[in-house]
């Protein structure tokens, strides 16, 4: 079954170092194009993160962000020492000056600067690497499973549209010999009612001769032979597994092709309408091919 390109993918993976969030977005693109964000700590896992998504898919543009949100753990604290001997006996002498009390040890302490906080550095490890892969994989499966539903959908529509297109074309190969035989007769009686006044016969042979000419510029047996098997090859590929977006657009611009031409060809209103008909179910159906990985 072939796969949209439209997705969005979402896992988290817990770290001692924190929760590890990865994000994937596609939409559509002729060809694969990867995008990522990673935070700072994880930049030598760039190539690793993106051979990952290649492996996956082969179309589209694949937007990828990936967040690190750092726990609490590792969590240290320290004294500016050096700070409070500079500023406590200062203190001290100018509360002497102004008649003030002398500022409390917890005072002190409240300054900025004096108690310094310290976070653990926090390293990419081995532990760490498996987490932001593992969490890049399962968020490749939620975009996936999306991607999936969306190649169904667009594998139902089109597979309907192109049984259309080939109902059409037997329309077409039933109703051509019809147009022969319409403008033989229509010619016949012209000539016999222009000839009438004249007292001169028609030549059966000269008639066969400019109703086979007719035939011949009109003949579109090859055109819709061809076109039925496109419609027959286009229900087979969409059928597989794999890349089938390109192989497909394809086919359908030579489904085009064969119903531009039967359309120039048709000397016949019906036929021409036959013709239109199908000319909006391939390019509705182009247009949707190119939702297709």
């Amino acid at each position: 079954m072939p796969y949209g390109m439209t997705g969005f993918g979402r896992a988290t993976a817990q770290h001692p170092g924190g929760a590890l969030t990865v994000e994937l977005k596609s939409v559509n693109n002729r060809f694969l194009k990867v995008s990522l964000r990673l935070p700072d700590l994880l930049n030598e896992l760039e190539s690793e993160l993106e051979a990952a998504i290649r492996a996956k898919l082969q179309r589209g543009s694949v937007y990828a962000n990936i967040q690190l949100e750092r726990g609490q753990r590792g969590t240290s604290y320290s004294l500016n020492e050096p700070l409070l001997r500079d500023w406590l006996p200062r203190l001290k002498k100018l509360a002497a000056e102004v008649g003030g009390s002398a500022p409390e040890f917890k005072d002190l302490l409240a300054m900025p600067g004096v108690v310094l906080e310290e976070s653990e550095k926090l390293e990419l490890d081995e532990q760490l690497k498996q987490a932001a892969l593992g969490a890049m994989d399962e968020a490749l499966k939620g975009l996936l499973e999306m991607r999936a539903k969306e190649g169904a959908a667009l594998m139902t529509d089109m597979t309907t549209r192109v049984a259309l297109v080939a109902t059409h074309a037997k329309e077409v190969e039933k109703r051509a010999p019809q147009v022969v035989e319409e403008y033989r007769d229509k010619l016949k009686a012209r000539i016999e009612k222009l000839m009438a006044d004249s007292g001169q016969k028609l030549e059966q042979a000269d008639l066969v001769k400019e109703v086979a000419f007719f035939a011949d510029r009109c003949d579109i047996t090859e055109e819709t032979t061809r076109l039925a098997h496109h419609c027959e090859q286009f229900q087979q590929v969409i059928a597989g597994k794999g890349e089938v977006g390109r192989r497909l657009d394809f086919i359908a611009q030579e489904m085009l092709r064969e119903t531009n031409t039967i359309a120039s060809k048709a000397n016949d209103a019906e036929l021409a309408t036959i013709a239109v008909a199908m000319k909006s179910e391939i390019e509705k159906i182009k247009e949707q091919v190119q939702n297709l990985e």
